[in-house]
């Protein structure tokens, strides 16, 4: 009887080695499954911090670059502030590049078959360099709105405009609500003139 203990002692039955084989097989599939999961939430986390480190990257481009707008006083084709929902076109002193005044244009641009946001800078001056610096700020934008604070006629106000055309004066602050396609909504973007008056 002692020879039969010791023989069940020394190794397995068939059906204990099945049994701990099919258990490390689940322990495994459970390891995989763990894994995989833990790989997707980190590319989910890691496209939503190039996503935010993006956004952050335009707002800032659009904050320095709206409030750096020149108030030049004057009538005439090429002088002054002019903006629509869409659209806004004004004279900065941008020294990104090089010294001089430059006529920088916003817009929402779809000629590419592709709704994208894109800066447009050139010189102001007469017999300046024609050519014009276009920079891309977004792609693929599914929302894209500007609006105007300020006091638009004498004895209004301050309020929010859609248009700020023909006044001959910069709004205080702009709102920009920019949001791209497949992204959360964002909250809109108030960028404060600082060359208003």
């Amino acid at each position: 009887m002692s020879e039969t203990v010791r023989r069940r002692v020394a190794g397995f039955t068939l059906v204990e080695l099945l049994v701990a084989l099919a258990l490390v097989g689940i322990v495994t599939l459970l390891l995989v499954q763990g894994i995989g999961l833990a790989a997707l939430g980190f590319d989910r986390v890691s496209r939503g911090a190039e996503r935010l480190d993006e956004s952050r990257g335009v707002d800032q481009v659009l904050r320095r670059t709206l409030g750096s707008a020149a108030a030049v006083h004057g009538n005439g084709p090429g002088i002054g502030f002019s903006g629509d929902a869409v659209r806004v076109s004004f004279l900065s002193l941008v020294a990104d590049s090089g010294a001089g005044l430059y006529r920088v244009d916003i817009a929402l641009d779809v000629s590419s078959g592709e709704r994208r946001l894109v800066v447009t800078r050139r010189l102001a001056a007469p017999g300046g360099e024609p050519r014009a610096e276009l920079s891309i700020l977004a792609r693929g934008v599914s929302r894209f709105r500007i609006a105007y604070f300020g006091v638009a006629a004498l004895g209004e106000e301050p309020a929010w405009h859609d248009r700020w055309d023909g006044l001959g004066y910069l709004p205080n602050f702009m709102r920009i609500e920019l949001d791209a396609a497949g992204a959360p909504a964002r909250p809109p973007l108030i960028v404060r003139v600082w060359n208003a008056g």
